[in-house]
């Protein structure tokens, strides 16, 4: 709740700014009639930021400011006929403000909750999806929604950008998409792989990225992510990328997907604890994992039961 009042007088301030630079900058210009118009500057800047409520107050305050004006400094419009005229003209330039304020402000909310519910509905989207890949594996069990709750956290440790912690989050969902275009075969084999077996499991993230990029927008965002998410920090990954080339994204999604992996049973062995299976994520840190990655990771441990839920630690079939 504090954080809240902060923001909005945050944004109070920023509204009072603009009509207060507005207002200075009237003084200095000679035909401050004609200048009146630029009042709804920082009217439409507060409808697009902020909406309809910051809108109107912005007209409000620009609208006040020009009154006091026009008390304090009758000369300001000498130019009317008539003090009437003068007042109607300023009553007149206010109404249409408050008008204009609450109407672009009304607009700007209308188009915000559209886009909410699209953003609601592309990922509904995205978890259904997610489901599906998973399904693919017999042994899988939300493998793809643990790992993005994990990757999230992570991110969000690490001080990533919104934009960025939702791509990472979307990613992680969307990482294995690739294992569709695998036979079950391969995937369901309890022996060792043969070589090229191996191959098409590592086509797995090019096969990802394929099915995706046609779809276009954000998704391409995310095709980096998915494509190098089996990359080492040492560079002995998929594409043998190393350290900070490989998107942060993609560093994320590989700590938690291997450790996901690694507290789940295989079909040679059972599922480590999970102590354990940290224990392994801090000793590759700086080989297989980046060192920053980790230290965020090592933060949130403690946190992960909690988040997940019922549902962790889980059982699968371990990524190759």
């Amino acid at each position: 709740m504090t954080k809240n009042y902060f923001r909005i007088d945050k944004e109070l301030t920023i509204v009072l700014l603009l009509v207060a630079i507005t207002g200075f900058i009237f003084f200095f210009v000679s035909n401050q009639r004609a200048f009146l118009n630029f009042f709804y500057l920082p009217v439409l800047l507060s409808a697009y930021y902020y909406g309809k409520r910051y809108a109107t107050q912005s007209a409000l305050f620009s609208a006040i400011l020009i009154f006091i004006i026009a008390c304090l400094y009758p000369l300001t419009f000498y130019y009317q006929t008539s003090e009437l005229s003068r007042w109607l003209d300023i009553l007149t330039w206010g109404g249409f403000l408050l008008i204009t304020g609450y109407s672009m402000g009304l607009l700007y909310e209308r188009k915000e909750q559209t886009i909410g519910e699209l953003r609601k509905t592309y990922r509904g989207i995205i978890e259904m999806l997610s489901l599906v890949i998973d399904s693919v594996d017999r042994e899988t069990q939300s493998h793809s929604y643990r790992v993005s709750v994990i990757s999230e956290m992570i991110a969000s440790e690490m001080g990533c950008s919104e934009v960025e912690i939702e791509n990472i989050r979307t990613a992680a969902l969307l990482h294995d998409i690739g294992k569709i275009g695998i036979s079950s075969e391969i995937l369901h084999k309890i022996g060792k792989l043969s070589g090229d077996e191996r191959q098409r499991m590592k086509n797995h993230t090019r096969l990802g990225t394929d099915v995706l990029k046609p779809v276009g927008g954000r998704v391409l965002e995310l095709l980096p992510i998915i494509l190098h998410h089996h990359e080492k920090y040492d560079g002995s990954g998929y594409n043998a990328m190393v350290e900070e080339s490989i998107p942060v994204g993609a560093r994320i999604i590989a700590v938690a997907d291997v450790y996901d992996a690694l507290i789940s049973d295989r079909p040679y062995r059972k599922a480590l604890p999970p102590f354990e299976a940290k224990k392994d994520i801090m000793t590759n840190a700086g080989t297989q994992f980046d060192p920053k990655v980790v230290k965020a990771f090592d933060s949130v441990f403690s946190k992960l039961d909690d988040m997940l839920g019922p549902v962790f630690p889980s059982k699968h079939l371990a990524d190759r």
